[in-house]
């Protein structure tokens, strides 16, 4: 793995990187079906508000108007802070969001808020709602 340091600019490619891998993999499961929530990057989770928030990636529900997945993709030494606002975001607002991960790019790690359950140690790559283990689609 790569330190911070020798990233240096190419964090925003590897961190592009991880978001495309991810979105063409789900956009493959909802094509085929197999997903029936629709991925979207870089997508405001409530269209016109001038302070919603966009994370990297959403999977919306369509017909209900919700968002129940997000995903943020960061880097070693960001990935707290995002995981703090993934969990402010959910806790505070009513976007209908279940379960909320934060990929942590420079380490391959995975980090899960369930609205339900907490912070989640086991399989943090897994989303229940989905039934996907977000982690092979990179």
């Amino acid at each position: 793995m790569k330190t911070e340091i020798e990233l240096g600019h190419l964090a925003t490619i590897h961190h592009q990187r991880a978001i495309k891998k991810l979105l063409f993999g789900l956009e493959a499961l909802y094509v085929a079906g197999k997903i029936a929530l629709e991925p979207l990057p870089e997508t405001d989770i409530d269209p016109g508000n001038p302070e919603s928030k966009c994370p990297d990636l959403i999977l919306q529900d369509e017909e209900k108007a919700t968002v129940p997945v997000i995903i943020e993709i960061a880097t070693n030494r960001g990935w707290k802070t995002d995981f703090a606002k993934l969990r402010r975001l959910m806790d505070e607002t009513e976007y209908g969001i279940e379960e909320g991960f934060v990929l942590n790019f420079e380490k391959g790690e995975w980090h899960k808020y369930s609205k339900s359950k907490g912070v989640v140690e086991g399989r943090p790559s897994w989303s229940d709602v989905l039934q996907v283990d977000l982690d092979t689609l990179l």
